[in-house]
């Protein structure tokens, strides 16, 4: 069963701020502390820069939060650990694929075969608040298509390099070979890009690409031919398995294994050491948090540390879904249960690994290194 974090979703809201100790704006520090913890209790990945749910932000042009950038923070975060994934969102809608692909291949090779990118679309809303150039398609199945081929390059620019392409034979006075380092070519409705990438092939083959699953959403059949990672919001453990079900059988059309595709459930625990401290904690924050995840996430657990891994382990059973992305009520206050007694209790039971390995983040997720499609 796998474990995921999303560190970055909350931001800095004032009355976060007052729960957790009224400890001031601390920059990347605090992401830094919270990696080494999540590192430090096994945990798989951590997870940056997840937008919040619709509504969840306040109207007319305020703001009552704080919001880093999460791939400059992602980069910031790479020396707070050596085994941890890091994973960071960046929307679609505005994004070129060139970019993206250089970006994510120099933090996979800067944190060593550790990165995964989180693939998404913003939405129109969020595009006329903060962009100008509304002449990108913002709404469905213009925008849906323009991120699968802008997935879909990334990937090709991310094969452009094959395998022992980087030589630097300083007695032959060879760099690179020429015949591992290929164009791409690639003309499609939204995008010409012929490559190659200006970046060696990334230390996975690929970084891991995750995405954030709306069962709405028309992309969801293009885009079972890239994901990896697919980042559930479901109630019940039976939607959960009927969510998996469906995302393996989109992945079996593209002639990938089904098992290739991860289905990650996003789970908001609220805990303490008594079932009783733990529904009054879960009170007190829906009062003072009313525009967070405490409220919009559609599955919550309220409860102590070990009925939290019992409650994990009987989703395992049911094969309801591949693990959990967890989400922190407050960030250090939970975090550092999950950290204590979570993650110890479910290695009690026999579903969490005893040792954490250094590896790459395709390793940790049990996912293979996909083969250059222009390799001879």
């Amino acid at each position: 069963m796998h474990l995921l974090v999303s560190l970055a979703a909350h931001g800095w809201h004032p009355a976060a701020w007052r729960v957790s100790g009224g400890a001031g704006f601390g920059g990347v520090v605090p992401f830094r502390a919270m990696v080494r913890t999540a590192e430090q209790a096994g945990l798989d990945a951590v997870l940056l820069g997840l937008p919040v749910a619709p509504g969840a932000e306040p109207a007319g042009g305020r703001s009552d939060t704080l919001r880093l950038d999460p791939l400059p923070l992602l980069g910031a975060l790479i020396g707070a650990g050596d085994r941890i994934g890091l994973c960071a969102y960046w929307p679609c809608d505005i994004a070129e694929p060139y970019h993206v692909a250089r970006v994510f291949a120099t933090l996979d090779h800067l944190a060593g075969g550790r990165v995964g990118w989180i693939a998404g679309l913003a939405g129109p809303q969020a595009l006329a608040r903060r962009f100008q150039r509304l002449a990108l398609p913002t709404i469905e199945p213009e925008a849906s298509a323009r991120m699968v081929e802008l997935v879909d390059v990334a990937r090709q620019l991310w094969d452009s390099w094959e395998d022992g392409s980087f030589v630097v034979d300083q007695a032959t006075g060879t760099f690179v070979d020429p015949q591992k380092v290929h164009p791409i070519n690639h003309e499609g409705r939204f995008f010409t890009v012929r490559g190659p990438l200006n970046v060696p092939r990334p230390v996975q083959g690929q970084p891991v690409i995750l995405y954030r699953d709306r069962p709405s959403d028309e992309a969801r059949g293009a885009m079972a031919a890239s994901v990896e990672i697919v980042l559930a919001d479901c109630a019940t453990a039976s939607e959960a398995k009927a969510r998996r079900r469906e995302w393996r059988a989109l992945a079996a059309r593209h002639g990938r294994m089904p098992d290739s595709l991860r289905l990650i459930v996003r789970v908001l625990p609220v805990l303490a050491a008594t079932e009783e401290a733990a529904a009054r904690r879960a009170s007190a924050l829906d009062g003072l948090l009313p525009h967070t995840q405490a409220v919009a996430s559609p599955l919550r657990f309220v409860g102590t540390p070990q009925a939290f891994a019992a409650w994990m382990a009987r989703w395992r059973e049911d094969q309801a879904c591949d693990g959990f992305d967890l989400q922190p009520a407050v960030s250090t206050t939970d975090l550092d249960l999950i950290a204590r007694e979570v993650v110890p209790a479910l290695r009690q039971l026999g579903i969490r690994r005893t040792e954490d390995p250094v590896a790459t983040l395709r390793e940790r997720l049990g996912l293979r290194v996909p083969a250059s499609r222009f390799a001879a």
